[in-house]
């Protein structure tokens, strides 16, 4: 199935969530107010189908088939339990990859990074081992269904983000873009375009001019796309009041290249994005770079 109808499917999974309250506030404030959102059920036990039960059924089967009469009867009592234990630890697991994709999609929709902390609260107890089997069960079913790519940034961050692979800035038309989405792209642009830093100022400026008041969007600019990792903030030193610079975040470097960003801006001046000289040389150039690694 295609990229473009896995989008569809989101946009009817996120029209689809259910709150649910729970017991506590696991995940703090950004936890959606104390609530959760359930995924739709992929099967009657309400958890997603990770593992093959059905190999485990097979197994006990054939142990059971080969056995001799005297033997079956001395271990019959001990392979049932290992049989409900090892069954119990299949669906806690589903379980488990199910909460985690849940958290991360409920994240995404505020586009906030997501702390390795907060993930294992919802999975308390876990082995290490488990834990990654879960993350990397819940990363194959958010790109595979969603288009998600779960990107965890160094292990001292221990911050994860999904990436979508569905939609880039330069192959979306202008009035499909949100206000924050174009503002986004926009300040990205401008902090490319003045080779990679640019005065809080400017930003303003630059804003003010196309039609979007700076004070109806500083907190959005400054503080939303600072934490959603979009965008740093660096005090330009020696300044009276303090003043910002405006640089790439780390997200923005993982979730966009230079040439898409480039490219959105060239439909913003009418012209080809080949027509930026030495930018457009230097985001082919990381490109090249980027798909070499």
């Amino acid at each position: 199935m295609s990229r473009s109808v896995w989008s569809k499917v989101f946009a009817n999974f996120v029209n689809s969530l259910r709150p649910r309250q729970t017991k506590g506030n696991l995940m703090g404030e950004d936890y959606m107010f104390n609530k959760y959102y359930e995924i739709p059920a992929m099967h009657s036990q309400g958890h997603f189908p990770v593992h093959s039960f059905a190999t485990y059924t097979q197994k006990g089967s054939s142990q059971k088939q080969s056995s001799q009469p005297s033997q079956r009867n001395q271990s019959q009592k001990a392979n049932s339990s290992q049989f409900q234990q090892t069954a119990q630890e299949i669906i806690d697991l589903d379980r488990m990859v199910a909460e985690v994709i849940q958290y991360f999609l409920i994240m995404e929709q505020k586009k906030f990074p997501v702390k390795r902390n907060d993930v294992m609260k919802l999975v308390p107890g876990i082995s290490a081992k488990n834990f990654q089997t879960v993350i990397a069960q819940a990363q194959t079913y958010l790109d595979d269904v969603f288009g998600f790519l779960l990107h965890e940034f160094d292990e001292k961050s221990g911050h994860y983000v999904l990436l979508n692979q569905v939609i880039m800035p330069e192959n979306l038309p202008h009035q499909d873009l949100s206000e924050s989405n174009t503002i986004l792209f926009l300040t990205l642009s401008a902090i490319f375009l003045s080779e990679g830093c640019i005065g809080e100022d400017e930003v303003w400026n630059m804003l003010d001019i196309l039609g979007y008041k700076p004070e109806n969007h500083k907190k959005l600019v400054t503080s939303d796309f600072v934490r959603q990792l979009y965008i740093n903030l660096e005090v330009i030193p020696q300044s009276d009041p303090p003043r910002m610079n405006f640089t790439w975040g780390e997200r923005a470097t993982i979730e966009f290249t230079k040439k898409e960003i480039l490219a959105f801006a060239a439909k913003i001046y009418g012209q080809p994005p080949e027509q930026f000289g030495t930018l457009w040389n230097l985001a082919d150039k990381e490109d090249k770079a980027r798909e070499a690694n």
